[in-house]
């Protein structure tokens, strides 16, 4: 199969597109017209400059509005199509994609329609030129594949073919069942879309929010098996329009095509082959084995003082590094002050910050594998004798994702690295684990998180929702494993002012806003907190929730004396305290009966009472962030 994309997937010029699509492995790419117009640089050259990247320029597109009109303006549309069979002749490519109509001229006369197509293959075939015919699902008469597949078989021309794009067909609803009848030297190429679940206006959904397969919520992987049992093995190219994508950088951007391209084909060999394929993976990932933070000085001192007071204790020291160890239940924080270390580049850029997270995984040799093939950036950090050398790779968001061996039998990392301070394990106020932590984003960065974790780790896209803040919309969307072990929030927001924006201001870029704690008793661990370091919440936020769940008034007042935030969904059960920040980084700690989800109703309360706190961190002392103790 020829990898190929368009460039109006890319954003930059012309001559940047073209690189980054040669650079991420694409074979082929398909030229949108716009921005030929647009470079500084003749087809002949941008020909050359494709050639001596290794990319095939597989198709001129789009051609618009050509067919079923009345005259004079069918003359002008078969002259135009004489000047882009000219045009193509310079590129070097053999192929001209061609829209359904949109123009109030177009008849609706399919006979017409099939004859004008006709004639135009007739033209181009001279030329050694294949025509494809595309059903824009706005188009003025033809808006579905199976209108176009008849149209194009009536013209019956041998260079006239169909092109198939998911995103039309998928947006209109249509069945992938009557491919079957399409045989698959007919089609002339395959374009590929996703797009998240939106009800809006077809045409501003196309234009503004498609993204990579992986990204979105179309079946994109049964619409490949259903080419693959009819045999299709042309060109698949992707060809997607949105914000996101442009405000990234090309090369970002085409890695992202390429991972999507690799992790779809996965998907279609593991369906069409299970028993040949890769282990579908549910247990690739089991959990967060560690969470690394950059600190120093001071700083370091303070993120320390804040882990005791949520009853964490300095457990180990590293054997060779300036590393401590902070225990509690199952949950390793790491505190990194080594002066030659990544941590400490990442400290200098952003702070007291989460540089790393160490996921746990049976195989580790596995998921080193799979950052070979979908292209992760390898790191490879200072390794004294005796030490484990842990792979990892960087995150979209410039941290650190380590692959940590976990499984009954092998040595923890901390039994090999480090020292124990004492032979007890911590008592602890109570946490368990790790529940979740959230990531902020960038607009430019979300969508790529999402499929880097799905590619790489496999963590399963959730539904995408919106959560209000007092200073804008705060976009949320989860990734997990299939047991829930391995939960990343992943959270935009295009408002400047939102809590996601004023984090990533701070911390010059995006990373872990977030850490959820998991315990079994709140109200035990609540009792062991320091009442300065939770986040306060207001008296009318209690009145509401006893309207809403008609409390017990002894609980009632149990939560609001501790600020706990309280959810009830089917029978379960969620409460959750939050503390106040520290560089933008602040703690949840959470008790679930029965409860899957996140609390997405006490969000907006939350963010609100985060909105007051950052007022006030901007009238008080540069300590104010300060736990107590």
């Amino acid at each position: 199969m020829q990898r190929s994309i368009a460039t109006t997937t890319l954003p930059g010029h012309l001559g940047e597109k073209l690189q980054a699509a040669a650079a991420a492995g694409f074979d082929g790419i398909e030229i949108f017209e716009n921005d030929l117009l647009y470079f500084d640089r003749p087809p002949a050259e941008v020909r050359r400059m494709a050639t001596d990247l290794g990319l095939s320029i597989i198709a001129l597109q789009p051609f618009r509005d050509f067919e079923a009109l009345p005259e004079p303006r069918r003359a002008r549309a078969f002259d135009r199509a004489g000047h882009k069979f000219e045009l193509m002749g310079e590129l070097g490519t053999d192929t001209l994609l061609i829209c359904s109509s949109v123009s109030e001229h177009a008849l609706d006369d399919p006979a017409r329609a099939a004859a004008d197509l006709a004639e135009l293959a007739e033209r181009a075939a001279p030329h050694g030129i294949r025509i494809g015919y595309e059903a824009l699902a706005w188009g003025r008469h033809v808006r579905d594949y199976p209108q176009a597949w008849s149209v194009v078989r009536a013209a019956d021309q041998p260079n006239l073919g169909l092109v198939l794009d998911t995103f039309h067909l998928f947006v209109r609803g249509n069945r992938l069942d009557t491919l079957a009848d399409i045989p698959p030297d007919k089609i002339t190429l395959v374009q590929l879309a996703d797009a998240p679940e939106m009800d809006m206006d077809v045409l501003e959904l196309s234009r503004h929010f498609r993204c990579f397969p992986g990204e979105g919520s179309y079946p994109i992987v049964e619409f490949m098996l259903a080419l693959r049992a009819i045999g299709y093995q042309g060109a698949v190219s992707h060809e997607i329009f949105s914000d996101e994508f442009r405000s990234a950088s090309p090369a970002q951007i085409a890695r992202d095509g390429m991972r999507s391209m690799l992790w779809l084909e996965e998907q279609v060999e593991r369906a069409a082959t299970p028993l040949a394929a890769e282990p579908a993976g549910e247990d690739l990932v089991n959990g967060f084995e560690f969470l690394e933070f950059a600190a120093e000085g001071g700083e370091a001192a303070w993120l320390a003082q804040a882990l005791e007071s949520l009853g964490f204790r300095r457990t180990h020291r590293h054997r060779s590094k300036d590393v401590s160890l902070y225990r509690q239940g199952e949950v390793n924080f790491i505190i990194n002050r080594e002066p030659d270390s990544f941590a400490h580049s990442y400290e200098q850029r952003h702070g007291t910050s989460v540089c790393a997270l160490g996921i746990g995984t049976p195989e580790p040799g596995r998921l080193v594998e799979r950052a070979r093939r979908f292209r992760c950036f390898a790191f490879t950090g200072k390794i004294s004798r005796d030490e484990l050398d842990i792979p990892a790779v960087r995150g979209i968001d410039g941290g650190l994702v380590y692959f940590v061996e976990r499984r009954p039998g092998a040595k923890r990392f901390f039994e090999v690295d480090f020292e124990a301070l004492s032979d007890e394990e911590p008592a602890g106020f109570g946490i368990e684990c790790v529940d979740h932590v959230v990531q902020a984003l960038s607009t430019a960065e979300f969508l790529s998180s999402q499929l880097f974790y799905r590619v790489l780790l496999e963590l399963q896209p959730q539904t995408e929702f919106d959560i209000v803040d007092p200073h804008g919309i705060v976009t949320s969307r989860i990734v997990q494993s299939r047991d829930g072990a391995v939960c990343i929030p992943l959270n935009t927001s295009f408002s400047h002012e939102s809590s996601t924006q004023r984090f990533r201001t701070r911390y010059a870029g995006s990373g872990v806003q977030q850490i959820a704690l998991r315990c079994a008793d709140i109200f035990a661990v609540a009792e062991r907190l320091n009442p300065r370091n939770v986040l306060p919440m207001p008296e009318n936020y209690y009145e509401d929730l006893d309207a809403r769940h008609d409390l017990d008034p002894a609980l009632l007042e149990r939560l609001r004396r501790h600020n706990v935030l309280y959810d009830e969904i089917d029978g379960g059960r969620l409460f959750q305290l939050f503390t106040r920040q520290i560089n933008g980084l602040f703690f949840e700690i959470l008790q679930r009966d029965g409860y899957t989800r996140f609390g997405e109703a006490n969000a907006s309360a939350r963010l609100a009472a985060q909105a007051r706190e950052y007022e006030r961190i901007r009238t008080l002392a540069p300590d104010y962030e300060r736990p107590a103790r």
